[in-house]
């Protein structure tokens, strides 16, 4: 390889601090992606997929910089869309060919599919990695630079939980056949500038305190007791944490505490995908929430190992796509849509509503329209935002 020169992306910060997995569970995994240098007698290496999209040329900001003069500046991109791999040529002048075959302009792949631009080929491989272990396995966790260990944000996390000092956000949910705000989903936010003010890293930490249930909880009481005020009587959709639905005596007390709150608003609960697939008790949940009135959302779908004849096993009312699968869906190809709107159609064939999350463009919209969506949620639509505000929005004429 003497005269080509390979650039890979740096990786994650490696300083990070450790503790111990709470609960014997095992969440899901996640599919890490790779590209394998073939043909090249030289040297072996591999580049990861670590960012989407992953971006292939000669330009020093390309996530895999490659020197060769049959190579264009910015060459290729690679994007993820749920479990589901694709490429993308970014109008190269020598073309980007998947097992000898120049793509027209996008094309799925598949584990094992040589990838060939200039004189470079890959091969697309890919493995399994955990995003939560089985008790007593360590695993990293990210925390706040500020927060120098658990033992002192333990304190100030449980004091939040005493004091309830949280806010929540509103993003607005609109159904695609009128475009009316029909729902809200409700978002949590920490009040305590001490404490993570990401939401997932403040889970996190509440997971290896024990207390992410109770948190979970929380954010859904103050978000109803706010929200159920919204003029038109919106559905309010609050939000569950994975590990809630396997404590489940507990989590349906805080559903019968959530109805005798706001017992005349109409409140669908959403679980995780992944989290749902595995629950030995959903069946229950879900024949609780009909006696409390409440829906049923399973969020996430397509990010984990999404199968429908699950679904069927106790249906929810909506069923929410992953922002992976719809993420730049209108440059995405066509195998990708006739697998989506294929998805949409059984969904809906099964009495569930389709709705897809993190629409950010019109582009994004008009295909999801396109492709038989029921709902929309997402930035082109509004940005959560407190209570005043969104009424200030809904009074303005």
């Amino acid at each position: 390889m003497s005269n080509k020169v390979l650039h890979l992306s740096s990786r994650f910060d490696e300083a990070k601090s450790k503790a111990k997995v709470p609960g014997d569970v095992r969440i899901g995994e996640q599919i890490q992606w790779y590209l394998e240098a073939v043909a090249d007698a030289n040297r072996e290496w591999m580049a990861t997929i670590e960012c989407v999209p992953f971006i292939i040329g000669r330009e020093d900001d390309c996530h895999l910089k490659l020197i060769d003069k049959w190579i264009s500046r910015r060459h290729a991109e690679i994007r993820i869309s749920g479990n589901h791999i694709w490429i993308r040529d970014l109008g190269s002048t020598n073309g980007t060919f998947v097992n000898n075959k120049k793509i027209a302009l996008s094309e799925l792949l598949n584990p094992g599919d040589i990838i060939s631009i200039g004189t470079f080929k890959f091969c697309l491989k890919r493995k399994q990695r955990s995003t939560i272990r089985m008790a007593e396995e360590t695993c990293a966790m990210d925390i706040k630079d500020d927060v120098n260990c658990l033992s002192s944000s333990g304190p100030r996390l449980r004091a939040l939980l005493q004091s309830r000092n949280v806010t929540t956000l509103y993003q607005p949910i609109l159904r695609f056949s009128d475009m009316a705000v029909v729902a809200y989903e409700i978002l949590g936010r920490t009040g305590d500038r001490e404490l993570p003010a990401d939401t997932g890293k403040l889970f996190e930490m509440a997971e290896w305190l024990g207390c992410a249930p109770e948190l979970s909880s929380l954010f859904r009481e103050v978000g109803v007791q706010t929200g159920k005020d919204l003029p038109g009587s919106p559905l309010l959709f609050v939000n569950t944490t994975p590990l809630e639905i396997y404590q489940t005596e507990d989590f349906l007390v805080s559903l019968e505490k959530l109805h005798a709150i706001a017992p005349l608003n109409r409140i669908v609960v959403e679980l995780n995908e992944k989290a749902a697939a595995v629950a030995s008790d959903l069946i229950r949940i879900r024949n609780a929430l009909k006696k409390l009135n409440m829906g049923l959302a399973f969020d996430d779908f397509g990010a984990g190992q999404a199968r429908l004849a699950e679904l069927a096993k106790a249906p929810p009312d909506y069923l929410k796509f992953d922002i992976s699968l719809i993420r730049q869906i209108h440059l995405a190809p066509k195998e990708l849509h006739k697998m989506v709107s294929t998805f949409v159609k059984a969904t809906q064939e099964l009495g569930i509503a389709a709705l897809a999350e993190g629409i950010e463009s019109p582009e994004e919209a008009e295909t999801c329209m396109r492709l038989g969506f029921d709902f929309a949620q997402g930035f082109l639509y509004g940005r959560p935002l407190p209570i005043t505000e969104v009424t200030a929005d809904r009074s303005s004429p």
